[in-house]
């Protein structure tokens, strides 16, 4: 079964409050490739990566939560994913395809090794469209308690705030401070009026986009579908339609896409010229059949219109 480990531990700082910059990923990647140690001597990372010390620190923070780069034996090298992005000949250098984007979203949503509560909470466990920054704090709170771990209230607001800003557009500041992330331009969050608080104050109203992911390939549905299945539901060959599309750190809800979106996909994927799962149709309900595992390099390169000889990896 696929359940949430009650003694999961989540972490709430390490980005020193900085959000992902679009230009950070490239240039940590370049300089990794290169044998350049930029994290482990941050004030190396400040001259080579023209950053902030800081900024650097959060920088080999999100280099891992986002599955690009890992540190080795001592030294920092880029994972197979980071190699097949922003590697020599990578499919997307520079970070300009919008699937890349999404795909960074899913990374660091399904990440397994100790995962940011932010995440967690908002796109893993929240339910409802709408949220306010209020009843995100409690919940942190509720969490810390749990947890028997101190928590104070910069912390949980700053740890918010790095979430928020990392799917909200509009920054305001000078030089890297003003820089949206380069997740903003998804529009998964958006500002939707506000209301009513403790004490009479009013505060922001934000929403989920919960119409469906047009710029979604099938390809990056694929991809993310298998990997959720490897890393959830390793050893079962069948799972329901429903937990693709509400499952914990399932597609559909990763990407807040309709119910009948995900049906739509699956079914697409299911009648492709050669399949890797099958839909299957019983007591009124969908089940999703898949008889072996495709290799992620392939559906990786699937997704950005490449082609590797060898197809599947047995199950």
């Amino acid at each position: 079964m696929n359940i949430v480990a009650e003694s999961q531990h989540y972490r709430f700082g390490g980005h020193q409050s900085f959000a992902l910059r679009t230009a950070w990923l490239p240039k940590a990647a370049q300089a990794i490739e290169d044998g350049d140690d930029v994290f482990t001597d941050p004030l190396r990372g400040v001259v080579r990566l023209g950053l902030g010390k800081n900024m650097v620190e959060a920088l080999r923070v999100w280099v891992e939560a986002y599955g690009v780069a890992t540190r080795q034996d001592g030294a920092w090298a880029l994972t197979p994913l980071g190699e097949a992005l922003f590697g020599a000949g990578g499919y997307d250098r520079f970070l300009e395809d919008e699937q890349t984007l999404w795909l960074l979203h899913w990374n660091i949503s399904t990440l397994k090794d100790a995962p940011f509560f932010a995440w967690e909470l908002l796109v893993n466990r929240w339910s409802e469209r709408f949220f306010t920054t209020s009843e995100v704090l409690a919940a942190f709170s509720r969490e810390a308690e749990r947890a028997t771990r101190a928590l104070s209230s910069v912390s949980a607001r700053q740890h918010f705030d790095v979430w928020l800003h990392t799917y909200l557009r509009g920054r305001n500041g000078r030089g890297e401070e003003g820089i949206d992330s380069p997740l903003a331009s998804l529009g998964l969050v958006t500002r939707a009026g506000d209301r009513e608080a403790v004490q009479g104050r009013r505060e922001p109203v934000y929403a989920f986009d919960l119409d469906a992911k047009t710029s979604i390939s099938d390809a990056l549905f694929a991809y993310c579908l298998h990997d959720w299945w490897s890393k959830s539901f390793e050893f079962e060959e069948t799972v329901s339609m429903a937990t693709i599309a509400f499952g914990h750190g399932a597609p559909g809800r990763v990407f807040r896409m309709p119910e009948s979106e995900v049906l739509a996909r699956v079914s697409r994927l299911a009648s492709a010229r050669r399949p890797t799962i099958e839909l299957i149709e019983s007591f009124n309900q969908y089940m999703v059949r898949r008889p072996r595992r495709p290799k992620p390099e392939r559906l990786l390169a699937d997704l950005f219109d490449q082609a590797l000889a060898e197809d599947f990896v047995d199950a």
